[in-house]
């Protein structure tokens, strides 16, 4: 479905621009101006954007009931580990997990053309856009005429209970801390499935690894990969300080 605009200066605050990696976990590679450099697929231009530009962003992929619900708890846990670095045993190693299972799923739907969903038998409620709104900032669902049902909805479930469906692949996961110590990591716009998560130029959390310092070489060729996983763009503080060669 294509995106769906607020009402004129969206008196609910509703979320329109969705970060599938947070903005803060973007914004641990600032350079000294609090921008990243961002390297486009698609133009093969590089742009310099601060961590809420609109290429961090979906438009309004999942609910705001989702936006501001269970996927904060997700984050904060996340949000935690990369701001406070723990030793291996005192690691949140499901938190980081969570958080990665949620930007894959999250980053996903970013991708994905989701149609609007039908139930059958439904006539609908009849609200005014400014009722829709009033109902969706306060985490509840509506239908529309036809018994229409915003993508957004389904997207904010379906991506909860991916969540849950999904938990067992990744629950068990040990999260080594991978540093760098010649050049900077790349980070891609997601990661496709791969257990691994850039935290800052010079760290990362790789599921299945050791805590390690890692060579140039080694360097490259996880630059590599993050580059492969790539769909749209991959950022980093300075992408010339990041070595793929």
């Amino acid at each position: 479905m294509a995106f769906e605009s607020t009402m004129k200066k969206n008196p609910r605050q509703l979320v329109v621009d969705q970060h599938f990696h947070t903005a803060h976990a973007i914004a641990k590679f600032y350079c000294l101006d609090d921008k990243v450099e961002v390297k486009l697929l698609a133009e093969g231009g590089v742009l310099k954007r601060h961590k809420r530009a609109k290429v961090f962003c979906t438009k309004r992929t999942w609910d705001q009931r989702a936006e501001r619900g269970y996927m904060v708890e997700i984050e904060t846990a996340f949000h935690e580990e990369i701001d406070n670095i723990k030793n291996f045993k005192n690691r949140n190693h499901e938190g980081i997990s969570k958080y990665c299972l949620l930007w894959l799923h999250r980053h996903r739907y970013h991708l994905a053309d989701i149609d609007d969903g039908q139930l059958n038998g439904i006539s609908g409620s009849g609200l005014t856009k400014e009722q829709e709104e009033i109902l969706e900032s306060k985490g509840v669902m509506f239908v529309r005429d036809d018994g229409i049902v915003p993508s957004r909805f389904n997207s904010g479930l379906q991506i909860q209970m991916i969540l849950d469906r999904d938990w067992h692949t990744c629950s068990h996961f040990k999260w080594g801390l991978i540093e760098a110590t010649d050049g900077e990591f790349l980070c891609a716009d997601g990661y496709k499935g791969l257990p691994f998560i850039p935290i800052s130029p010079k760290l990362a959390f790789w599921a299945g690894e050791k805590d390690q310092k890692i060579t140039r070489q080694q360097l490259v060729e996880i630059n590599k990969i993050s580059v492969e996983k790539s769909s749209e763009f991959y950022f980093s503080r300075k992408l010339k300080d990041c070595p793929i060669t």
